[in-house]
């Protein structure tokens, strides 16, 4: 009797360690500690960006009422002998680049509100400039195509294209690089890369990284060169403004411009009556809309109105 007890419990220990070991494979449990390739911006630069995770960011509830902005490193600008031709480029017509500031002027605030959110570098604001010269028409200041557009959320019909509003589409890019640069292990390049080049890009690229940042460069796409050399050398510009003749670039300064929830439906012109401004100014602060009318389906929409002509905080057609 007493073997066959024993018998029984070990038959029944047995089963629980299976039962255990099925409901661990089924919750996919990791067998192993997974350690993340070395940081190539770590071994070069002297220091390692928290990814999004570790510097606290938290999703963004509302893409105009946005957490407090984070410390966050900043972002590895290079000026070797390619970032330098692009500089002498871009100063070879200097009115052309301070156009292009002058035309992100009313939104960079937001747009690095935004990325600070996320546990981005401010530098990244000028990722768009590299990307477009910050245009607001076609594909936006990022040049997202349509489908990874919806993919981050942006909405496009005919009544509107989110790609082209800076601050819409800037959620959009955060959330791309923020997820970008944690799947290549927080190594900034690669990151770039793989914007540049689409997610596969950071398994096809991996084995080319190494301590020598421009030899790593030297081994890419043609137009992928040519958008890092752009974006650290309007970077390098922009922290030296002074010096190159440009207005100088104040990412916190407060939105030239409030936010109105309109009705949908509503003729845009009623909208500029109301306050105090015109049809063109409201279409070149709201440059996703793409008629003179709030989308119908939108019970309500956020527009953007002048800051030195608000006239009112009444909502129009609410």
């Amino acid at each position: 009797m007493f073997v066959v007890l024993m018998a029984a419990l070990v038959v029944a220990g047995l089963a629980s360690t299976r039962a255990l070991a099925d409901e661990l494979d089924r919750s996919g449990a990791p067998s192993g500690v997974y350690m993340p390739p070395p940081s190539l911006v770590g071994q070069s630069v002297g220091f390692e960006l928290e990814t999004p995770a570790e510097a606290g960011a938290q999703p963004i509830a509302s893409q105009y009422v946005l957490p407090l902005p984070q410390a966050v490193a900043p972002f590895p600008i290079l000026l070797n002998q390619a970032v330098r031709r692009y500089v002498s480029d871009f100063m070879n017509s200097p009115d052309h680049l301070q156009d292009t500031f002058d035309r992100s002027h009313p939104y960079l605030p937001d747009m690095v509100r935004v990325l600070r959110s996320y546990g981005l570098p401010d530098d990244l604001v000028y990722l768009a400039f590299a990307e477009s010269e910050f245009s607001k028409r076609g594909r936006g200041p990022w040049q997202f195509n349509s489908d990874t557009a919806k993919r981050f959320g942006l909405h496009i019909d005919n009544y509107v294209d989110e790609r082209r509003d800076p601050v819409m589409s800037t959620k959009a890019a955060a959330e791309y690089l923020a997820t970008l640069h944690d799947e290549a292990g927080d190594d900034w390049p690669i990151t770039l890369v793989a914007w540049n080049n689409g997610d596969r890009a950071i398994d096809r690229y991996w084995s080319l990284r190494g301590p020598n940042i421009e030899k790593f460069g030297n081994r890419l796409p043609r137009r992928t060169r040519g958008l890092l050399g752009r974006f650290m050398a309007v970077a390098y510009i922009a922290h030296h403004a002074d010096s190159y003749g440009i207005t100088p670039i104040k990412l916190d300064d407060p939105p030239a411009y409030q936010m109105l929830p309109v009705r949908g439906g509503t003729p845009l012109s009623r909208v500029a009556l109301n306050h105090g401004t015109t049809l063109e100014r409201l279409h070149e602060l709201n440059p996703a809309l793409l008629r003179d009318i709030v989308p119908p389906y939108e019970r309500s929409y956020s527009v953007r109105v002048p800051v030195e002509t608000h006239a009112s905080a009444e909502h129009i057609g609410l």
